[in-house]
């Protein structure tokens, strides 16, 4: 088998830290010396991997067929071919052209790993297909996702397109990994940096990838998640990848809900961060959030990192109008330097522009929510029966963990009264506003056919979790057994947007179209139903 075996040049070593490439090697056939002068072909495979840098695939490919049809031997035509194949997802493809190609370099060994484990973690995956978006997954529960989100993103691409002036005309792939674990080996996060950040997508490799909400204990809000990475996308193609990483996360923060016609960016949760921050003049400073806001170290500030980044995207909205978005990404793409373009459509420069988004936001009504505090993500279990943290770690106070232990084993015990009584004790000693704990009390409430009770806890903590699964699952069956089927939908209906594998939910649903006498969507659940029953 012959090999193409890496030697570097001091030339190209000096491009790394400039352009970003990660590394750029000349890798030579394996023979008889030879001079770097007497092979051109490490200036002409340059751009090839400048192309690839910013996802320009098709002229990257161009290029690389030149390439190995003028020098059928270069290690660095092959390794630029290999660079495609896996910006494509043809793994294997990639992998067999690797086997090739000389790992002497640590480099080369940590690219060679990258496709193998995602060979590795992919290798059961069938796809899917919408008209603009082609999904990967495991065969199996995870099938139900495509129904969900070939809407969102379908909807998305004619949105977002509309806003950013671009419109992809190759199909996005996207990836749904089964859990965290193979999603951690394939991408630059490490389990430590998931849990922390809450992070379970990303957009990278010209792809986007995602951790199924199936192997979350609630689900996520993965729909608005799905459009933000694909705002990423649109992003990094029509800047050609020159878009600063702050302006990139508060972009797509801001235009997240936009699929679904919302404008609301800023979880509850979000606004208390940001409000407290202003107050207390704490800042996630721009230069801090490289080289991702994931590896931040503390969940608050993940938050306030995107509440900051975002809440700037509405203020350059507000005063320069939605096309600066446009604009902006146009000069990039054409390889004006960001400082510049920014200075020349904004008006001022990055310094300036803080100042005044702050004086701005001082004066925004953000929501001040005593008590309520960021949520840790919770996975299953390798069963998939319970969470990892089932010790009442959401609840600081050591005397509300022991009141709704006790409130669960009387409740256990139809001992719902006591319960009840236990439950009310729980959270006057909580400082913090625990959904689960307000889910309990008011599961406890339905139970007992309380239900002006339960509505009214359901109520004020949906306000503060609006996309906490379990009370809109809550409500969804408060209404239902009040016979009250339309609003029964709504909640069930978003209920499944968050979580499709609550089986429970899609049966209640399935219900609830028959009494309102929906057959074909009674069709369309149950055939939805199947793929997790």
């Amino acid at each position: 088998m012959n090999q193409y075996f890496p030697k570097t040049h001091e030339k190209w070593q000096a491009q790394i830290s400039n352009y970003g490439l990660g590394f750029l090697l000349i890798l030579l056939f394996s023979g008889p010396q030879t001079s770097f002068a007497s092979l051109p072909v490490s200036d002409e495979v340059y751009p090839g991997y400048q192309l690839v840098q910013d996802w320009d695939i098709a002229a990257a490919e161009k290029l690389s067929h030149q390439l190995l049809t003028k020098y059928p031997n270069s290690g660095d035509a092959h390794f630029l071919q290999a660079r495609i194949e896996f910006m494509k997802g043809n793994y294997e493809r990639s992998w067999k052209i690797l086997r090739h190609v000389g790992d002497d370099f640590a480099q080369v060994k940590e690219f060679k790993n990258q496709v193998n484990a995602t060979r590795q973690a992919t290798k059961n995956f069938i796809s899917r297909e919408t008209e603009h978006f082609i999904f990967r997954f495991e065969e199996g529960p995870d099938e139900i996702l495509i129904h969900f989100a070939g809407k969102a993103l379908e909807s998305s691409y004619q949105v977002l397109g509309n806003i950013l002036g671009y419109y992809p005309e190759e199909k996005v792939i996207v990836e749904f990994y089964p859990d965290r674990q193979p999603f951690s080996k394939i991408s630059p996060l490490t389990l430590k940096d998931i849990l922390i950040s809450g992070t379970v997508a990303l957009c990278k490799y010209n792809r986007i990838m995602m951790i199924s909400p199936g192997s979350l204990v609630r689900g996520f809000n993965w729909l608005d998640t799905l459009s933000h990475e694909y705002v990423h996308y649109l992003l990094t193609k029509k800047s050609r990848n020159n878009m600063p990483l702050w302006m990139h996360e508060g972009i797509a923060k801001y235009l997240e809900t936009r699929w679904r016609s919302r404008k609301e960016y800023l979880s509850p949760v979000m606004e208390t961060v940001l409000f407290k921050a202003l107050e207390s003049d704490y800042r996630v400073p721009l230069e801090a959030m490289m080289p991702s806001l994931a590896k931040l170290k503390k969940p608050e500030d993940v938050q306030l990192a995107y509440a900051e980044v975002s809440s700037m995207m509405e203020y350059l909205e507000t005063v320069k109008g939605q096309t600066i978005f446009s604009v902006l990404l146009e000069d990039l793409g054409s390889g004006v330097k960001f400082e510049h373009t920014f200075i020349k459509h904004a008006g001022q420069d990055i310094i300036e522009f803080q100042n005044s988004w702050e004086n701005w936001a001082k004066k925004l009504e953000l929501k001040n929510i005593p008590g309520i505090e960021v949520l840790t993500t919770e996975f299953k279990n390798r069963k998939g029966l319970e969470p990892e943290n089932k010790d009442y770690k959401h609840l600081q106070s050591k005397k509300a963990q022991n009141l709704t232990f006790l409130g669960d084993i009387l409740k256990s015990r139809d001992h719902f009264k006591a319960a009840i009584i236990e439950y009310k004790k729980a959270m006057d000693q909580s400082s913090t506003h625990s959904p689960i704990l307000f889910n309990k009390l008011a599961g406890t409430y339905l139970q007992t056919q309380k239900y002006q009770e339960a509505e009214t806890l359901l109520k004020k903590s949906l306000a503060f979790f609006p996309d906490f699964h379990t009370t809109l699952v809550n409500l969804g069956e408060l209404y239902y057994s009040k016979q009250e089927n339309k609003t029964a939908q709504i909640y069930f209906e978003k209920a499944l947007r968050i979580n499709p594998f609550n089986p429970f939910a899609h049966i209640r649903l399935i219900h609830v179209y028959e009494k309102l006498g929906l057959n074909q969507e009674k069709q369309l659940q149950a055939r939805q139903f199947k793929y997790i029953d």
